[in-house]
């Protein structure tokens, strides 16, 4: 199969959906309005002053949804076939993922200022805030230690972007003061300086790597902490995350990932032109399966999350976009839109990973068996090498290529990370004013929590590595969060007395597809005695059942919504 076929498909169905379908749901389910966004007035502290034009937020805001979840599952999920993949990554983005980003931004905007916990318990009562605070927190604790994991692995394989990486960083700065409430026609001029500069930094500071190696030993009388390049990238990302998150996020955190963006742009644009010239054949098979292979179903669908559907999607709408968004009308590009871009960052981990061995022999070998992919960073970095060699082939020098992919895949799990922080500290926030005596209200002390426990998750091990460990339980927690999303969209639809099916089928889909997964998972880890899983797995099955049963109330007993 000629790679540029996909590709056409691809154009074609995101240009269908997002020109038919995100307007059906604008108009017909939504029914989005002109009107401005303001945050609560009794949330001082949350509202971030000003408003920004739709491009930088829809920028800050893809950037934050990547991560390394797209590519990443883009990858590994062609164990099965690139069809399968294929088909999941378009169907899955044009009908569950557009619907549930555009939905993310309109349920947070008709709520403002409130956490989807506090959302769900006005939709559902007052019991729906602790199960949906608990699946929620869970999630940010292990997608940020794994960010943080990944950005420090890849920091230490690629030691050519580091500079680069924290240079662009600093660049940051000075943007986003310029940008600050700047319209989208003024912002044109200096994204196109940022972005040259960035990739002028990238070209020369590439031959100038830094890395270290070996290991400090802390010696006790039983035991000793290793501080490898791992775990000291984990610590140094972190202590930016604490710095960053108690900065308003025009200052740095939304420019950033804005500048982030830019060059994940500019590196898609490069690597499809390569498509178009070049046309690769794919070596994948259309469809793969062995001995040492899960079944297709449910796999594929928990596998590749973002880039289809993916619950955090909420928490970051949430927690980063929204607060400065202009009008309720921009949640259909930047929601939406935003789904289809990351469609797009799927589709070119599915190329790479279909193209980048050269013969189906060799790709049989490197997909042999799922253990392949259980060391995690490995397949960001077969994702940054595959680009490398398919941009030298438009004549770019490979190593200014792998270097420019390292600092956007970095960029991109940093983003995440930015916007993961702040949806703890959020999460935080909502309980203090519930549970004063037991958390702190302060917002130091809160970022200081929601820092410390991610971090704590990640290296607990001594090795940086910890999160990965609850690796497993992310994708089945990712499509909880995601049915809880709709669950409260669809009973939001239904207060208004507006039409609900856009919600429901995927619902249901997902429904099915993340609790036959987690059941199969859950006979795994009672039989491998991965008892800390198999916990987890049981509060995940118990929060989705009672959410569950509060959500056919609501929807039985329909009620006007609070605000």
């Amino acid at each position: 199969m000629n790679s540029l076929v996909l590709l056409i498909m691809v154009v074609v169905v995101f240009a269908f959906g997002y020109r038919f379908y995100s307007k059906l749901l604008k108009l017909g389910v939504f029914r989005l309005g002109e009107d401005y966004s303001t945050p609560s007035p009794d949330r001082p502290a949350e509202a971030e002053s000003g408003v920004f034009g739709r491009h930088l937020l829809f920028g800050h805001h893809v950037a934050s949804l990547a991560a390394g979840a797209a590519i990443t599952g883009g990858i590994t999920s062609l164990i099965w076939g690139w069809v399968p993949a294929f088909l999941w990554a378009v169907v899955g983005t044009v009908v569950a993922a557009g619907t549930y980003g555009l939905g993310a931004l309109w349920l947070s905007l008709h709520y403002p200022g409130r956490n989807p916990a506090e959302i769900a318990a006005r939709l559902l009562g007052a019991p729906a805030h602790g199960l949906f605070a608990l699946v929620a927190f869970l999630l940010l604790l292990i997608m940020n230690s794994v960010c943080a994991t990944l950005a420090a692995q890849l920091l230490s394989a690629f030691p050519a972007s580091v500079l680069p990486f924290w240079i662009v960083t600093a660049l940051a700065l000075p943007l986003g003061n310029f940008l600050r409430g700047r319209e989208d026609f003024e912002i044109i001029p200096a994204s196109l300086i940022a972005l040259a500069l960035s990739l002028m930094v990238v070209w020369l500071l590439g031959d100038y790597p830094l890395s270290f190696t070996g290991a400090l030993h802390l010696e006790t009388a039983e035991s000793y902490f290793p501080f490898d390049a791992t775990v000291v990238w984990v610590m140094l990302l972190f202590s930016y995350g604490y710095y960053v998150t108690r900065l308003p996020m025009w200052k740095l955190m939304r420019p950033r990932g804005y500048l982030t963006a830019l060059l994940l742009g500019t590196s898609l644009l490069i690597f499809f032109t390569v498509v178009m010239i070049d046309q690769p054949s794919l070596v994948a098979p259309e469809f793969h399966s062995g001995p040492g292979i899960p079944d297709t179903l449910p796999w594929l669908f928990v596998t590749l999350t973002s880039g289809a559907v993916a619950g955090f999607h909420l928490l970051v709408a949430n927690a980063v976009t929204v607060r400065q968004m202009k009008r309720e009308a921009d949640a259909r590009y930047i929601g939406y839109g935003g789904a289809l871009a990351l469609g797009l960052l799927a589709l070119s981990a599915i190329i790479i990973g279909s193209t980048g061995l050269p013969n189906v022999q060799d790709w049989n070998q490197r997909y042999t068996s799922w253990e392949t992919f259980m060391d995690l960073h490995a397949v960001p970095e077969l994702y940054i090498n595959g680009f490398a060699r398919h941009a030298a082939g438009l004549g770019l020098d490979m190593e200014f290529a792998r270097s420019l992919m390292a600092v956007v895949v970095i960029g991109l799990l940093v983003a995440t990370l930015e916007a993961g922080l702040r949806a703890q500290k959020q999460l935080l926030s909502g309980l203090t004013e519930r549970y004063p005596a037991f958390i702190p209200g302060n917002e130091k002390a809160l970022i200081a929590t929601a820092v410390g426990l991610s971090a704590l998750l990640a290296l607990h091990d001594g090795h940086g590595r910890g999160g990965l460990a609850l690796w497993p339980l992310f994708g089945v927690t990712d499509q909880f969060l995601a049915i809880l999303g709709f669950a409260l969209l669809a009973v939001a639809l239904r207060h208004l007395e507006r039409p609900v099916a856009a919600v429901i089928v995927p619902l249901v889909f997902l429904l099915v597809a993340a609790n036959w997964g987690l059941g199969v998972l859950m006979m795994q880890w009672w039989s491998d005695n991965r008892w800390i899983l198999l916990l987890l797995a049981i509060l995940l099955i118990t929060t989705e059942l009672g959410v569950t049963f509060l959500t056919l109330n609501a929807l039985k007993s329909p009620r006007p919504p609070q605000t």
